[in-house]
């Protein structure tokens, strides 16, 4: 380690990383964008540019970790810089995630795209995906900002999600009850709505770890 801490070639290395988290997280939340709008008006180019955004999204994230993993190996970060790096490795590995679930409900809008659906339930699919989205931007910001606040908001965010998911689950065994024409659709739905759930998940998971970066506390210590 140079005699000057931090040396030019750590700084060069740790904002390198902050470029490649950010750049990772702007296109996770494009590629969920992009994904919801299908609900409302399905156009198989975007829902193939969302299903790509997947490997994209992969790739970057190996990448990222193997330029932390560099990082720690050859800088010997301390402190801060060093909870940092491990917890952009972790945050990389959620957004990965998060891109293989896009993928998913971009490919289950697919086979909904023709189907009408009742007024209310097609009104809280939308609302929960546009909620989703808010989480997950709400997260990846929060991350990058290193803001406290916008972190701990999170879990109370997952609570309206939940909600939504439970309302939607029960329109649409409802709807499968009273018309067996719609089971199919409203399986891939259900599947559609589990989905959006488990990124607001991943969501809460990014701002419990940039709590973690900040505090070094979990979140419920802080509520």
């Amino acid at each position: 380690m140079s005699s000057e801490y931090p040396s030019t070639t750590f700084k060069k290395r740790i904002n390198n990383i902050k470029k490649s988290i950010e750049n990772l997280g702007m296109i996770t939340i494009e590629a969920h964008r992009k994904t919801i709008s299908l609900l409302n008006n399905y156009d198989y180019k975007i829902a193939k540019e969302a299903i790509e955004y997947s490997d994209e999204i992969n790739d970057l994230a190996f990448e990222l970790e193997k330029m932390c993993i560099t990082f720690i190996a050859i800088e010997h970060p301390i402190a801060r810089d060093l909870i940092f790096a491990e917890s952009t490795i972790k945050v990389s590995s959620h957004l990965n995630r998060i891109g293989v679930l896009i993928s998913k409900i971009a490919k289950g809008f697919e086979s909904v795209k023709d189907v009408k659906l009742p007024e209310r339930l097609s009104e809280d699919c939308q609302y929960m995906g546009i909620y989703v989205q808010m989480m997950l931007s709400k997260s990846i910001n929060g991350f990058l900002d290193k803001n406290n606040t916008v972190a701990v908001e999170l879990k109370e965010d997952d609570l309206k999600v939940d909600d939504l998911f439970d309302s939607i689950l029960g329109q649409l065994t409802d709807l499968m009850s009273s018309n067996p024409d719609y089971i199919s659709s409203a399986m891939k739905l259900i599947f559609i709505a589990r989905y959006l759930e488990r990124i607001g998940d991943r969501a809460v998971n990014i701002g419990s770890r940039t709590i973690f970066m900040l505090n070094f506390k979990k979140t419920n210590d802080l509520i």
